[in-house]
């Protein structure tokens, strides 16, 4: 009895191809580019955080530093006022300072003297007495200065009597040295006459010879 062998092909089926991806539509690319622009958003967001974050501080400064200068301006002008107000019065006070000493100078001279015709006397001799102060006081401002003008015109006049001699000395001194000069050329011009007559009686004596 033949053996029947009995053969299993084994088919390999085609694997399927997979579906074309198929086409995004118009809301899936809305709804992409929406994603997109939430992400875009999200990364550029700690920027302009950090933007306004800045400007709020510098404008804090800004502020800070308004209120310093307005402050100081303030304290500055309430300073200027309070250096006015205590020379202001401080003269006053020197005024009224004294207006109350002579009102008790004349107090005192009212009540020492007991009547008005004592004390216009003696005020008449307080002012004799001034004016007798301011007399000798001008006096001797006078003589002082009497006698600085005339030591100043005496050294004035020293110094040109003595300039006068110098240029006087210097004058004859170069009155001299020209009168040697002109003697020294005087001389010089004699020897040369001398000279040149010697030179022409010589050449006249040597011509006659030769002759």
């Amino acid at each position: 009895m033949a053996e029947n062998t009995t053969t299993t092909s084994t088919t390999t089926k085609p694997s399927a191809k997979k579906p074309a991806a198929a086409k995004r539509t118009p809301k899936a690319k809305a709804a992409a580019k929406r994603k997109s622009a939430a992400r875009r958003a999200t990364a550029t967001t700690p920027s302009r955080t950090t933007g306004r974050r800045v400007r709020t501080q510098a404008k804090n400064e800004t502020r800070t530093a308004a209120s310093a200068q307005a402050r100081a301006a303030r304290i500055t002008a309430e300073q200027g006022k309070s250096l006015a107000e205590r020379a202001a019065l401080t003269y006053v006070g020197a005024t009224l300072e004294v207006r109350d000493r002579v009102l008790g100078a004349a107090t005192t001279v009212v009540d020492t003297l007991g009547s008005r015709k004592s004390a216009e006397r003696e005020l008449n001799k307080l002012q004799g007495r001034a004016e007798r102060r301011g007399v000798k006081a001008r006096n001797q401002l006078e003589r002082d200065v009497k006698k600085a003008r005339t030591r100043v015109e005496r050294t004035v006049r020293r110094n040109r009597n003595a300039v006068e001699r110098d240029a006087s000395r210097r004058g004859n001194v170069v009155t001299e040295q020209l009168a040697g000069v002109s003697s020294r050329v005087e001389g010089v011009a004699q020897v040369g006459v001398a000279t040149v007559s010697r030179v022409g009686t010589l050449a006249k004596d040597r011509v006659t010879a030769l002759v």
